[in-house]
């Protein structure tokens, strides 16, 4: 016969094992399956986190990566600086190609303190060291503008392993990026539950439309490390209302120009001072004058007005730009766009609802 303290003991017993069957919130029970399993009404957790949305490609949204604060500065930073992309051409150079229509530039490794902050934190998540990341590159898509589906490792000895998307913009529609060979959603009810607002180019692939803030990580090699996932072929949808901002890292196999990044380890590196091309003015100094009027705009062109990709030395003496009033926004965005810049409109970013 149990007495009363053993009684006692094993009624507790038989309450906890009974609890423990039901206390345990789904994330508990199902360790490293949150994304796997679908969203039926458990609140989602704030602050940083991953989700798993398919492993045709490996793909993962790393949600609230970044800050509104955050994205405003990046795009504060890079947009003066912002030209036509381009493609890799068949010789490794940057050629300018209808098959991608954005605006882009590239920022330094470590360039600003937020930007810093952003790096550590893709590192943190992709469990690989930021001495293996490029510089970061920021593009705007604005309507109609669209990147067609490629793969972004590269045949060299440092392959582009793994790409994150950061998201800096909020597009109305379109614009998402999708994944439309031989990709399958990690569970079938995450095409319902991220798919429901896809345009006509994502929709039937695994995709994901901007959400600023977040950021889409992939992989663009299969789990050997050897053999490239064609899988992880994807374009950037068009933009169909609204604009698109994003950052792109790319991470390789070895460190990516190790002696930029010990130079820039536990420093800033300012960059250099940019004069906006915008204000129309003549780098190759006084003498363009001169050379304006004995036909050099004509005889050397790529070196006097440049070629949509270099700036010109003389481009105000050739008549490429107009000079423009102190102030002369319009004047000034008009001269950016006519040389290949970006003609920048800050009201398209409305931040101020996300914070």
């Amino acid at each position: 016969m149990i007495g009363a303290p053993a009684a006692l003991c094993l009624a507790m017993l038989v309450l906890l094992a009974s609890r423990s069957l039901g206390s345990f919130d789904r994330e508990e029970k199902l360790i490293g399956w949150r994304g796997e399993v679908p969203n039926d009404g458990i609140l989602e957790p704030e602050g940083t986190w991953m989700e798993t949305i398919a492993w045709r490609p490996r793909a993962f949204i790393i949600h609230n990566l970044i800050s509104a604060e955050e994205a405003r500065h990046i795009v504060n930073e890079a947009w003066p600086q912002m030209q036509r992309s381009t493609v890799v051409g068949d010789n490794g150079s940057s050629v300018l190609d209808d098959y991608r229509t954005s605006y882009g530039t590239f920022l330094n490794r470590y360039q600003t303190d937020i930007v810093k902050r952003m790096e550590d934190r893709v590192a943190f998540f992709t469990h690989l060291p930021v001495s293996h990341q490029e510089d970061v590159q920021v593009l705007r898509y604005g309507i109609g503008q669209y990147y067609q589906r490629h793969q972004d490792s590269l045949d060299n000895d440092s392959p582009r392993m793994a790409t994150v998307l950061v998201y800096l913009s909020d597009p109305e529609e379109g614009g998402e990026t999708s994944f439309p060979e031989l990709s399958e959603w990690a569970h079938p009810e995450m095409a319902h539950k991220y798919g429901s607002k896809f345009s006509e180019c994502a929709k039937g692939h695994v995709a994901f439309r901007p959400k600023m803030g977040d950021a889409l990580l992939f992989w663009s090699y299969s789990a050997d490390g050897r053999t490239d996932d064609i899988a992880s072929t994807h374009e950037g949808c068009p933009v169909l209302r609204g604009a698109k901002w994003t950052t792109t890292i790319w991470i390789h196999t070895l460190p990516f120009r190790p002696e930029e990044y010990d130079a820039r380890t536990n420093r800033f590196r300012q960059p250099a001072p940019f004069k906006d091309p915008g204000l129309c003015f003549d780098s190759g100094g006084p003498a363009c004058a001169g050379w304006a009027k004995s036909g050099e705009c004509e005889k050397n062109e790529h070196f006097m007005k440049g070629n949509g990709l270099d700036l010109g030395n003389c481009m105000k003496s050739c008549g490429v730009c107009e000079p423009c009033d102190k102030g002369d926004t319009p004047c000034i965005m008009n001269n950016r766009k006519k040389i290949g810049f970006l003609a920048f409109d800050p009201s398209e970013l409305d931040y101020r609802r996300l914070e």
